[in-house]
């Protein structure tokens, strides 16, 4: 058999050569390009069907989660839970034994969070009362049960009185039944007491004297050239006929006023000046109790200096009262003096 030409031969392979190449950049792309397009898609929609899953599974956890909070409103309704928050304050305030007739409560409602979502209700309340019931009426409706919020809380003293005027606002939600029943069992919420652990918390803001006048700190006593030998002991005796009767400051000096029952006359003495043994270094107008009564309180007094102990005499007792202060009752410019 005779052999093809070399031309032949050479055109053949040519050939074989160039469909090779169609077929691999024209023919095979054209058939798997479309399956990896179709593959690809189907990968994202597979991912975009997790991701809406995943939100559908978080908004049915969220739903839940507000149908139970739904049992902790007041009502389902806006008229209705408005109403009974407004019995609610009523009933909080005559636990507390306040004067009903001494507040106010005014509906009004508070700005929306979330658009078409729980819809905010609230009452503006303003009322008078002493600073420890007031301070429990704050408590309990703080730690109420229901949803709620206190907030823009300010008190004011009443000139000519020991009351003060209170002022808060008292706000809540009203979920309803647009998000489902709450399904599963809801143990009832404990109720707040007056008195309680929780509620001792609160004493420290009774005891403070909140609403007394700014008093500017006087200045440090003059320091001696030679500290004078004093007894560190209380008066002779007789002390029981001097007696403090003023504390006061005026224009950044303050005084001492000592009123001696035998001579029937009042003496002023000022910072420095020796008094009952000692020295006076300040005084001091922080609420206090007083040692011989200590369930009143009493509202300044005259702090000593005697040898290296400090000694104080509450305004409206004698001489013979005269006791000595307790580290923890020292004021702190005294300690920072000591330090």
């Amino acid at each position: 058999m005779a052999k093809p030409p070399l031309k032949t031969l050479l055109l053949s392979i040519i050939g074989l050569i160039a469909i090779t190449v169609v077929i691999k950049n024209a023919i095979i792309p054209s058939i798997i390009d479309p399956v990896k397009k179709l593959e690809q898609a189907s990968a994202n929609r597979k991912k975009q069907i997790n991701t809406l899953n995943k939100l559908k599974r978080t908004a049915d956890q969220h739903s839940k989660r507000l149908a139970k909070l739904s049992t902790l409103g007041f009502a389902n309704s806006s008229a209705e839970a408005i109403a009974k928050m407004g019995e609610h304050i009523t009933q909080v305030i005559k636990q507390c034994k306040l004067n009903e007739t001494e507040f106010s409560r005014r509906p009004f409602e508070p700005r929306a969070i979330v658009k078409n979502g729980p819809k905010p209700i609230g009452y503006t309340v303003s009322g008078i009362g002493s600073v420890k019931k007031i301070t429990d009426l704050l408590f309990l409706l703080q730690n109420d049960p229901h949803i709620q919020r206190v907030e823009n809380i300010s008190l004011s003293p009443i000139s000519g009185s020991t009351n003060v005027r209170v002022n808060f606002q008292f706000i809540s939600l009203v979920i309803g039944t647009k998000y489902g029943k709450f399904k599963g069992t809801n143990s009832p919420p404990i109720k707040p007491k007056i008195k309680s652990e929780a509620r001792d918390l609160y004493t420290g803001i009774t005891k403070r004297a909140l609403f007394l006048p700014y008093e500017k700190r006087p200045p440090l006593p003059p320091t001696p050239s030679k500290k004078p030998i004093v007894s560190n002991t209380p008066p002779p005796p007789g002390p029981e006929s001097y007696k403090v009767v003023s504390l006061s400051q005026w224009k950044g000096k303050q005084e001492v006023m000592v009123y001696n029952s035998n001579k029937n006359e009042t003496k002023s003495y000022k910072l420095g000046d020796t008094l009952a043994g000692g020295i006076i270094v300040m005084i001091d107008y922080r609420q206090m109790p007083f040692p011989k009564k200590p369930e009143l309180f009493s509202q300044s007094r005259v702090i000593i200096s005697i040898e290296t102990d400090y000694w104080a005499i509450e305004r409206g007792n004698t001489m013979a009262d005269i006791y000595q202060l307790k580290p923890e009752q020292l004021p702190e410019k005294l300690i920072k003096n000591q330090l």
